[in-house]
Protein backbone atom coordinates (compact mmCIF):
# COMPACT_ATOMS: atom_id res chain seq x y z
CA UNK A 1 0.00 0.00 0.00
CA UNK A 2 1.38 3.69 -1.26
CA UNK A 3 3.14 4.84 2.69
CA UNK A 4 1.05 8.14 2.17
CA UNK A 5 -2.31 5.85 3.03
CA UNK A 6 -2.63 3.80 5.80
CA UNK A 7 -5.98 2.28 7.29
CA UNK A 8 -7.08 0.09 10.82
CA UNK A 9 -10.35 -1.06 10.23
CA UNK A 10 -12.76 -4.22 10.09
CA UNK A 11 -13.30 -4.38 6.08
CA UNK A 12 -11.86 -3.85 2.88
CA UNK A 13 -8.70 -1.64 2.28
CA UNK A 14 -9.06 1.61 1.51
CA UNK A 15 -7.34 2.04 -1.79
CA UNK A 16 -9.66 -1.19 -2.65
CA UNK A 17 -12.97 1.14 -1.51
CA UNK A 18 -11.22 4.29 -3.48
CA UNK A 19 -10.91 2.10 -6.76
CA UNK A 20 -14.01 0.53 -6.53
CA UNK A 21 -16.23 3.98 -6.62
CA UNK A 22 -14.27 4.99 -9.70
CA UNK A 23 -12.35 7.72 -7.56
CA UNK A 24 -8.87 9.21 -8.82
CA UNK A 25 -6.14 7.32 -7.20
CA UNK A 26 -3.82 10.49 -6.25
CA UNK A 27 -4.99 14.03 -5.29
CA UNK A 28 -3.24 15.08 -8.40
CA UNK A 29 -5.46 13.20 -10.75
CA UNK A 30 -8.35 14.79 -9.10
CA UNK A 31 -6.96 18.11 -9.65
CA UNK A 32 -4.97 18.99 -12.30
CA UNK A 33 -3.98 22.73 -11.97
CA UNK A 34 -6.18 25.16 -10.19
CA UNK A 35 -9.96 23.87 -9.46
CA UNK A 36 -12.39 25.70 -10.68
CA UNK A 37 -14.52 28.46 -8.96
CA UNK A 38 -17.13 26.40 -6.93
CA UNK A 39 -20.75 26.79 -7.81
CA UNK A 40 -22.21 27.38 -4.25
CA UNK A 41 -24.61 29.84 -2.09
CA UNK A 42 -23.47 30.52 1.33
CA UNK A 43 -24.87 33.02 4.30
CA UNK A 44 -23.40 33.96 7.37
CA UNK A 45 -25.27 34.04 10.89
CA UNK A 46 -24.81 33.75 14.36
CA UNK A 47 -26.49 31.07 16.00
CA UNK A 48 -27.07 31.55 19.45
CA UNK A 49 -25.85 28.96 22.14
CA UNK A 50 -25.70 27.49 25.76
CA UNK A 51 -24.48 24.99 27.60
CA UNK A 52 -22.86 23.03 30.06
CA UNK A 53 -19.14 22.99 30.15
CA UNK A 54 -18.12 19.28 30.80
CA UNK A 55 -14.62 18.84 32.35
CA UNK A 56 -13.10 16.56 29.11
CA UNK A 57 -9.77 17.99 30.76
CA UNK A 58 -9.66 18.26 34.31
CA UNK A 59 -7.58 21.86 35.31
CA UNK A 60 -7.36 23.36 31.84
CA UNK A 61 -8.64 26.35 33.43
CA UNK A 62 -9.18 27.93 36.66
CA UNK A 63 -11.76 28.85 37.80
CA UNK A 64 -13.49 25.95 36.13
CA UNK A 65 -16.42 27.14 33.92
CA UNK A 66 -19.87 25.93 34.63
CA UNK A 67 -22.26 27.32 32.57
CA UNK A 68 -22.65 29.71 29.22
CA UNK A 69 -25.67 31.16 28.54
CA UNK A 70 -26.47 32.81 25.12
CA UNK A 71 -23.52 32.83 23.46
CA UNK A 72 -23.21 33.51 19.83
CA UNK A 73 -21.08 30.83 17.57
CA UNK A 74 -20.54 32.82 13.97
CA UNK A 75 -20.96 30.48 11.19
CA UNK A 76 -20.83 30.31 7.08
CA UNK A 77 -23.03 27.78 5.76
CA UNK A 78 -22.58 27.36 2.36
CA UNK A 79 -24.19 24.33 -0.03
CA UNK A 80 -23.67 23.34 -3.28
CA UNK A 81 -25.83 26.19 -5.69
CA UNK A 82 -28.12 23.15 -7.82
CA UNK A 83 -28.91 20.92 -4.89
CA UNK A 84 -28.71 20.97 -1.16
CA UNK A 85 -26.82 18.20 0.50
CA UNK A 86 -27.91 16.43 3.55
CA UNK A 87 -24.30 16.15 4.88
CA UNK A 88 -22.68 18.63 6.60
CA UNK A 89 -19.05 19.50 7.30
CA UNK A 90 -18.66 21.32 10.17
CA UNK A 91 -15.36 23.05 9.81
CA UNK A 92 -13.38 24.08 13.51
CA UNK A 93 -10.49 26.25 13.01
CA UNK A 94 -7.08 26.38 15.27
CA UNK A 95 -5.86 28.91 18.23
CA UNK A 96 -4.92 32.40 16.03
CA UNK A 97 -7.01 31.73 13.05
CA UNK A 98 -11.07 31.80 12.73
CA UNK A 99 -13.39 30.25 9.99
CA UNK A 100 -11.76 31.86 6.82
CA UNK A 101 -9.03 29.53 7.54
CA UNK A 102 -11.68 27.06 5.13
CA UNK A 103 -12.09 29.23 2.56
CA UNK A 104 -8.59 31.03 2.02
CA UNK A 105 -8.11 33.77 -1.08
CA UNK A 106 -5.60 33.12 -3.80
CA UNK A 107 -4.00 36.06 -4.62
CA UNK A 108 -4.10 34.67 -8.07
CA UNK A 109 -7.77 34.47 -8.30
CA UNK A 110 -8.86 30.76 -8.21
CA UNK A 111 -9.57 28.37 -5.16
CA UNK A 112 -6.64 26.56 -4.66
CA UNK A 113 -6.69 27.36 -0.93
CA UNK A 114 -10.66 26.67 -0.59
CA UNK A 115 -11.26 23.75 1.85
CA UNK A 116 -14.93 25.06 1.37
CA UNK A 117 -14.80 24.87 -2.54
CA UNK A 118 -13.48 21.55 -2.50
CA UNK A 119 -16.27 19.96 -0.62
CA UNK A 120 -19.07 21.88 -2.05
CA UNK A 121 -17.36 20.85 -5.34
CA UNK A 122 -17.61 17.12 -4.08
CA UNK A 123 -21.07 17.75 -3.04
CA UNK A 124 -21.10 18.62 0.44
CA UNK A 125 -22.71 21.32 2.60
CA UNK A 126 -19.91 23.42 4.66
CA UNK A 127 -20.42 24.94 7.96
CA UNK A 128 -17.48 27.10 8.87
CA UNK A 129 -17.66 28.47 12.39
CA UNK A 130 -15.95 31.20 14.50
CA UNK A 131 -14.69 29.14 17.84
CA UNK A 132 -15.57 30.69 20.95
CA UNK A 133 -14.17 33.49 21.84
CA UNK A 134 -12.53 33.69 17.93
CA UNK A 135 -13.32 36.08 15.04
CA UNK A 136 -17.52 37.28 15.44
CA UNK A 137 -18.29 35.10 17.73
CA UNK A 138 -18.89 35.76 21.41
CA UNK A 139 -15.73 36.88 23.47
CA UNK A 140 -16.51 35.71 27.52
CA UNK A 141 -14.14 36.61 29.79
CA UNK A 142 -10.55 34.73 28.64
CA UNK A 143 -10.71 32.29 31.65
CA UNK A 144 -14.35 30.60 30.56
CA UNK A 145 -12.88 29.89 27.20
CA UNK A 146 -10.55 26.90 27.39
CA UNK A 147 -10.96 23.32 25.70
CA UNK A 148 -13.82 22.33 27.59
CA UNK A 149 -15.84 25.24 26.61
CA UNK A 150 -14.66 25.04 23.16
CA UNK A 151 -15.84 21.12 23.18
CA UNK A 152 -19.27 22.05 24.80
CA UNK A 153 -20.12 24.92 22.27
CA UNK A 154 -19.73 23.13 19.36
CA UNK A 155 -21.39 19.64 20.35
CA UNK A 156 -24.09 22.76 21.35
CA UNK A 157 -23.61 23.59 17.91
CA UNK A 158 -24.25 20.51 16.18
CA UNK A 159 -27.33 20.22 18.11
CA UNK A 160 -28.68 23.32 16.97
CA UNK A 161 -27.53 22.35 13.06
CA UNK A 162 -29.55 18.83 13.34
CA UNK A 163 -32.24 20.71 14.95
CA UNK A 164 -32.84 22.85 11.77
CA UNK A 165 -31.85 26.11 14.01
CA UNK A 166 -28.86 27.08 11.68
CA UNK A 167 -30.40 29.66 8.88
CA UNK A 168 -29.53 27.68 5.32
CA UNK A 169 -28.02 29.83 2.52
CA UNK A 170 -31.78 29.20 0.33
CA UNK A 171 -33.70 26.44 2.43
CA UNK A 172 -33.17 24.33 5.12
CA UNK A 173 -32.87 20.73 4.44
CA UNK A 174 -32.59 18.24 6.84
CA UNK A 175 -28.84 17.06 7.83
CA UNK A 176 -28.72 13.57 7.74
CA UNK A 177 -25.32 13.23 8.50
CA UNK A 178 -22.85 15.39 10.54
CA UNK A 179 -18.62 15.51 9.37
CA UNK A 180 -16.78 17.12 12.12
CA UNK A 181 -13.21 18.60 10.46
CA UNK A 182 -10.71 20.20 12.81
CA UNK A 183 -7.58 21.90 11.80
CA UNK A 184 -4.64 21.68 15.10
CA UNK A 185 -6.37 23.20 18.22
CA UNK A 186 -9.96 22.41 16.31
CA UNK A 187 -9.33 19.24 16.27
CA UNK A 188 -8.61 18.59 19.50
CA UNK A 189 -11.78 20.15 20.27
CA UNK A 190 -13.13 17.98 17.70
CA UNK A 191 -11.32 14.97 20.03
CA UNK A 192 -14.27 16.04 22.80
CA UNK A 193 -16.82 16.95 20.62
CA UNK A 194 -17.16 13.66 19.06
CA UNK A 195 -16.25 11.50 21.85
CA UNK A 196 -19.27 9.79 22.36
CA UNK A 197 -21.59 12.28 20.50
CA UNK A 198 -24.04 10.39 18.72
CA UNK A 199 -24.96 13.23 16.67
CA UNK A 200 -21.80 13.48 14.90
CA UNK A 201 -20.98 10.60 11.68
CA UNK A 202 -17.46 11.12 10.89
CA UNK A 203 -14.53 12.83 11.95
CA UNK A 204 -11.57 14.25 10.00
CA UNK A 205 -8.28 15.60 11.86
CA UNK A 206 -5.77 17.46 10.51
CA UNK A 207 -2.83 19.07 12.03
CA UNK A 208 -2.94 17.41 14.88
CA UNK A 209 -1.91 14.08 16.79
CA UNK A 210 -1.71 13.18 20.49
CA UNK A 211 2.07 13.02 20.23
CA UNK A 212 3.34 16.51 19.92
CA UNK A 213 6.84 17.98 19.94
CA UNK A 214 7.35 18.81 23.71
CA UNK A 215 9.87 20.78 23.92
CA UNK A 216 9.60 22.49 20.96
CA UNK A 217 6.32 23.32 20.47
CA UNK A 218 5.36 25.68 23.60
CA UNK A 219 8.49 27.13 22.38
CA UNK A 220 7.40 28.03 18.63
CA UNK A 221 3.80 28.79 20.09
CA UNK A 222 3.82 30.63 23.00
CA UNK A 223 7.19 32.89 22.65
CA UNK A 224 5.56 35.24 19.62
CA UNK A 225 2.08 35.51 21.78
CA UNK A 226 1.52 38.78 23.78
CA UNK A 227 -1.57 40.83 24.54
CA UNK A 228 -3.62 41.28 21.67
CA UNK A 229 -4.76 44.86 22.92
CA UNK A 230 -1.03 45.56 22.20
CA UNK A 231 -1.43 44.68 18.32
CA UNK A 232 -2.52 47.11 16.32
CA UNK A 233 -5.13 44.72 14.64
CA UNK A 234 -6.77 44.98 18.45
CA UNK A 235 -6.48 47.80 20.16
CA UNK A 236 -10.03 48.91 19.68
CA UNK A 237 -11.63 45.39 20.35
CA UNK A 238 -11.30 45.69 24.02
CA UNK A 239 -10.41 42.04 25.10
CA UNK A 240 -9.35 41.30 28.37
CA UNK A 241 -5.20 40.52 28.83
CA UNK A 242 -5.88 36.90 28.61
CA UNK A 243 -6.68 37.55 24.80
CA UNK A 244 -3.26 36.62 22.97
CA UNK A 245 -1.86 36.87 19.31
CA UNK A 246 0.91 36.57 17.57
CA UNK A 247 3.72 39.21 17.31
CA UNK A 248 4.31 41.10 14.01
CA UNK A 249 6.41 38.70 11.36
CA UNK A 250 5.88 35.43 13.43
CA UNK A 251 3.68 33.80 11.48
CA UNK A 252 5.55 31.66 8.46
CA UNK A 253 7.61 30.36 11.61
CA UNK A 254 4.97 29.20 13.97
CA UNK A 255 2.88 27.85 11.18
CA UNK A 256 4.91 26.79 8.13
CA UNK A 257 7.97 25.67 8.76
CA UNK A 258 9.86 23.84 7.78
CA UNK A 259 7.38 23.84 4.75
CA UNK A 260 8.89 26.22 1.84
CA UNK A 261 6.55 25.28 -0.99
CA UNK A 262 4.80 28.53 0.46
CA UNK A 263 3.46 31.65 -1.54
CA UNK A 264 4.86 34.55 0.57
CA UNK A 265 1.78 36.42 -0.75
CA UNK A 266 -0.42 34.00 1.39
CA UNK A 267 1.36 34.15 4.82
CA UNK A 268 1.43 38.19 4.22
CA UNK A 269 -2.77 37.31 4.54
CA UNK A 270 -2.39 34.85 7.16
CA UNK A 271 -0.72 37.97 8.90
CA UNK A 272 -2.80 40.44 8.22
CA UNK A 273 -5.80 38.38 9.39
CA UNK A 274 -4.56 36.76 12.27
CA UNK A 275 -6.81 35.88 15.23
CA UNK A 276 -6.56 35.45 19.10
CA UNK A 277 -6.05 32.24 21.68
CA UNK A 278 -6.84 33.05 25.12
CA UNK A 279 -4.31 32.01 27.89
CA UNK A 280 -6.96 29.68 29.01
CA UNK A 281 -6.43 28.03 25.85
CA UNK A 282 -3.20 26.92 26.28
CA UNK A 283 -2.71 26.36 29.84
CA UNK A 284 -2.17 22.99 31.11
CA UNK A 285 -1.51 21.79 27.70
CA UNK A 286 -0.44 18.56 28.38
CA UNK A 287 -3.80 17.39 29.88
CA UNK A 288 -5.08 17.75 26.33
CA UNK A 289 -3.19 14.98 25.06
CA UNK A 290 -3.91 12.47 28.22
CA UNK A 291 -7.17 12.97 28.79
CA UNK A 292 -9.26 9.51 27.58
CA UNK A 293 -11.34 9.39 24.33
CA UNK A 294 -14.49 7.13 23.10
CA UNK A 295 -14.93 8.38 19.59
CA UNK A 296 -17.51 5.81 18.11
CA UNK A 297 -17.47 6.90 14.44
CA UNK A 298 -14.68 6.73 11.43
CA UNK A 299 -11.58 8.79 12.11
CA UNK A 300 -9.31 10.33 9.46
CA UNK A 301 -6.12 11.62 10.31
CA UNK A 302 -4.42 14.25 7.05
CA UNK A 303 -1.00 15.58 8.42
CA UNK A 304 1.97 17.06 6.72
CA UNK A 305 4.94 15.42 6.98
CA UNK A 306 7.03 18.60 7.61
CA UNK A 307 4.51 19.66 10.28
CA UNK A 308 6.87 21.32 12.70
CA UNK A 309 4.51 21.50 16.32
CA UNK A 310 3.21 17.36 16.11
CA UNK A 311 5.95 15.55 13.41
CA UNK A 312 9.33 14.14 15.12
CA UNK A 313 11.46 16.30 12.41
CA UNK A 314 14.77 15.33 15.09
CA UNK A 315 15.48 12.13 17.39
CA UNK A 316 14.23 12.47 21.03
CA UNK A 317 11.61 15.08 19.60
CA UNK A 318 8.47 13.06 21.33
CA UNK A 319 6.55 14.09 17.98
CA UNK A 320 4.31 11.95 16.05
CA UNK A 321 5.70 9.37 13.83
CA UNK A 322 4.91 11.21 10.24
CA UNK A 323 7.19 8.76 8.50
CA UNK A 324 4.73 6.70 7.46
CA UNK A 325 0.66 6.74 7.62
CA UNK A 326 0.73 3.13 9.27
CA UNK A 327 3.15 3.97 11.52
CA UNK A 328 0.76 7.19 12.15
CA UNK A 329 -2.34 4.83 12.54
CA UNK A 330 -0.73 2.22 15.00
CA UNK A 331 0.32 4.97 17.20
CA UNK A 332 -2.59 7.47 17.16
CA UNK A 333 -5.45 4.41 16.71
CA UNK A 334 -5.16 3.69 20.23
CA UNK A 335 -5.60 6.88 21.38
CA UNK A 336 -9.09 7.74 20.19
CA UNK A 337 -10.88 5.19 21.96
CA UNK A 338 -11.67 1.27 22.06
CA UNK A 339 -14.90 1.95 20.05
CA UNK A 340 -13.16 3.82 17.19
CA UNK A 341 -14.71 1.33 13.79
CA UNK A 342 -11.40 2.63 11.70
CA UNK A 343 -8.58 4.69 11.58
CA UNK A 344 -7.33 6.13 8.20
CA UNK A 345 -4.51 8.12 7.55
CA UNK A 346 -2.74 10.54 4.59
CA UNK A 347 0.78 12.05 5.21
CA UNK A 348 1.22 14.81 2.58
CA UNK A 349 4.96 14.90 1.60
CA UNK A 350 6.84 18.39 2.73
CA UNK A 351 3.69 20.25 3.84
CA UNK A 352 4.15 22.24 6.37
CA UNK A 353 0.90 22.50 9.32
CA UNK A 354 -0.79 25.32 7.44
CA UNK A 355 -2.08 22.23 5.35
CA UNK A 356 -4.75 25.22 3.86
CA UNK A 357 -2.64 27.96 3.16
CA UNK A 358 0.61 25.85 1.04
CA UNK A 359 0.75 24.69 -2.33
CA UNK A 360 -0.09 21.13 -1.69
CA UNK A 361 -3.26 22.39 -0.37
CA UNK A 362 -5.42 20.20 -3.35
CA UNK A 363 -3.93 17.19 -2.47
CA UNK A 364 -4.99 17.17 1.21
CA UNK A 365 -8.60 18.59 0.17
CA UNK A 366 -8.70 15.38 -2.39
CA UNK A 367 -7.70 13.13 0.17
CA UNK A 368 -10.50 13.81 2.59
CA UNK A 369 -13.05 14.62 0.40
CA UNK A 370 -12.33 10.90 -1.31
CA UNK A 371 -12.18 9.57 2.08
CA UNK A 372 -15.38 11.11 3.27
CA UNK A 373 -16.92 9.84 -0.06
CA UNK A 374 -16.01 6.40 0.72
CA UNK A 375 -16.53 6.19 3.96
CA UNK A 376 -19.43 8.35 5.09
CA UNK A 377 -21.60 8.34 1.53
CA UNK A 378 -20.60 4.82 0.96
CA UNK A 379 -19.61 5.90 -2.57
CA UNK A 380 -23.12 6.96 -3.29
CA UNK A 381 -24.05 10.03 -4.57
CA UNK A 382 -23.56 12.47 -1.48
CA UNK A 383 -27.45 14.59 -2.05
Amino acid sequence: MNSRWSRRALGAPLVAALLAAGLPATAADAAAGAPDVAERVCRTSRVPVSFTSVPYVPGAAEPAVTTLENQQIFVRFCQPKDKPSRTVQVLVHGITYDHRYWNLPDPDGSERYSWEAAAVKAGYATLAIDRLGAGESSHPPSFQVDINSNAAAVRALISALRAGKVQAPVKNVPVEKVVLVGHSYGSITSWFAASNNPEVDAVVLTGATHNIREFHTPLIVSAPLYPSFLDPAYAQKAYDPGYLTDRPGTRYDTYYAPDTNVDDRMVAADEATKGTVTFSELNNYPLFFRAPLDIRVPVFLLIGTNDGLFCSLEPGDLGAPCDTAANLVASEAPKLGPNVPSVDAYLVPGAGHALNAVRSSQESFGAAQRWIHTTVSGGKHRH
